[in-house]
């Protein structure tokens, strides 16, 4: 096969490729560039297994000049028990498409004390709660976290000693999801302030998608191999 025709069937690929992927699910995000975008607060009781909702409708602080880039949302730590960012209804109901997708987020401490182990996110859904845990203390500066919605990343019901939530359970939460919690307290006692910004839901990658990434390579291999050819002549 020519030089061009190389070029003109991985042009072709990739926009066949690019046409089918924009049919799949789009990625839902908070990047809070001007408002709050509905987000709330919330708070569970300690270490309760059920998780039950203590205290609801926290209001966040929306901050044009802090953020990653500027724009970004905080909360202030009203009791002693668990405080929690609350997602709005966009990233709530039938999110069965990000099964084996990725949770993302970046959060950083704005005012703390000493540590404490939490989980960092909290699912509900379909009678179970799923919990992820990472992190034991949270940096001044700001840190990504991103969470696979795959098994061996959330236990069920409780944060260290609970069992490791299967694929199954995964799908059955995000089938019908009712609550999404992030969190909002790392330290003790009642006098942290968390900031959360780029709250991203994303579906796990197509094989269109992945296809046209291979497309682009092969685009660019040609590219090199023409102007390899050029040099020598």
């Amino acid at each position: 096969m020519s030089r061009r025709a190389l070029v003109t069937a991985a042009l072709g690929c990739a926009l066949l490729l690019d046409a089918g992927a924009s049919r799949g699910a789009a990625e839902i995000a908070s990047t809070f560039d001007a408002d709050t975008d509905g987000w709330s607060g919330v708070t569970s009781a300690t270490g309760s297994p059920a998780w039950p909702t203590s205290t609801s409708g926290l209001a966040v602080e929306f901050s044009a000049s802090d953020g990653s880039p500027p724009g970004s949302i905080r909360l202030s730590d009203p009791n002693n028990h668990w405080t929690y960012f609350r997602a709005p209804s966009k990233f709530l109901g039938d999110m069965s498409a990000y099964v084996g997708g990725t949770l993302s987020f970046d959060s950083r401490a704005v005012v703390g004390g000493s540590t404490a182990n939490e989980a960092e996110v909290v699912l509900m859904g379909a009678g179970l709660v799923l919990l992820h845990e990472a992190l034991s203390t949270l940096p001044s500066a700001w840190t990504t976290l991103s969470v696979p919605l795959s098994e061996g990343n959330w236990r069920v019901a409780d944060t260290f000693n609970g069992a490791l939530a299967n694929d199954a359970q995964i799908a059955a939460v995000l089938d019908n999801l009712q609550e999404l919690w992030i969190n909002a307290e790392y330290y003790f006692p009642v006098v942290e302030t968390i900031a959360l910004d780029n709250v991203r839901l994303a579906p796990i990658p197509e094989p269109s998608q992945m296809a046209l990434l291979l497309a682009g390579a092969a685009l660019v291999g040609v590219q090199y191999w023409r102007r390899r050819r050029e040099a020598r002549s």
